[in-house]
């Protein structure tokens, strides 16, 4: 996990002196790399109950701007959406060699949050995924993305380095891993996602309903 966090830190230095392309971060706990592509799809079969999960949408919180466990922040308020919802991918563990496992019909910040609602394939894989979720075996999600703006997380005093404070990005995908980086990244217990906004540029509205309701208090 060291070395990847290294190549993480020399990417974004040279990204940001000009002489390399945006590195894509992934924001998740793996066992020796945080480049996508790191992972493998163990063959699986069609269980009895694989197809639980086909056809249901998932509500889950992508993100949110708490200090991850890499000693990250990623700016709520920074998620750039537009190229995501023209391809709403959902990956296994941020493999970008395997095709997608699913899509996210929709994606909106609330609440200082990301939050999607994402439904699964109908491929034997996924299905299984899908299963994982259903049955409460796993809750974790995860997103990948292009950094845009960023700058460094120091101790006040000592000025020890902690990590990076994410200010703008580009969503890439969002993936069901089984560990996040961010701990509330995960699906939305007793959730339905029949509740996202009605449209993907409900922010505002969202912000509005807020507000009304801060005001009958």
């Amino acid at each position: 996990m060291l070395d990847g966090r290294r190549e993480l830190l020399r990417a974004l230095d040279a990204w940001r002196r000009g002489v390399a392309e945006a590195p894509v971060v992934c924001k998740w706990t793996a066992a020796g790399s945080t480049t996508p592509g790191s992972s493998t799809l163990a063959p699986t079969g069609r269980g009895a109950d694989a197809g639980t999960g086909n056809g249901k949408s998932y509500l889950v919180v992508a993100s949110t701007g708490e200090v991850d466990r890499h000693g990250d922040t990623v700016a709520p308020d920074g998620w750039r959406l537009d190229a995501y919802r023209a391809n709403p991918v959902v990956l296994w563990a941020h493999d970008y060699r395997q095709p997608a496992i699913g899509r996210a019909p929709a994606v909106w910040r609330q609440d200082g949050a990301l939050l999607a609602s994402i439904e699964f394939a109908p491929t034997d894989f996924a299905r299984t995924v899908a299963a994982l979720y259903q049955q409460g075996y796993q809750r974790g999600v995860s997103v990948g993305f292009r950094p845009l703006r960023f700058e460094e997380r120091r101790d006040a005093r000592s000025g020890a380095f902690l990590g990076i404070r994410f200010l703008e990005q580009e969503l890439l995908e969002i993936s069901a891993v089984p560990v996040p980086a961010n701990g509330n990244a995960l699906l939305r217990a007793g959730d339905d996602a029949a509740r996202r906004p009605t449209t993907p540029s409900s922010d505002t509205a969202a912000s509005v309903v807020m507000l009304l309701r801060g005001l009958r208090r």
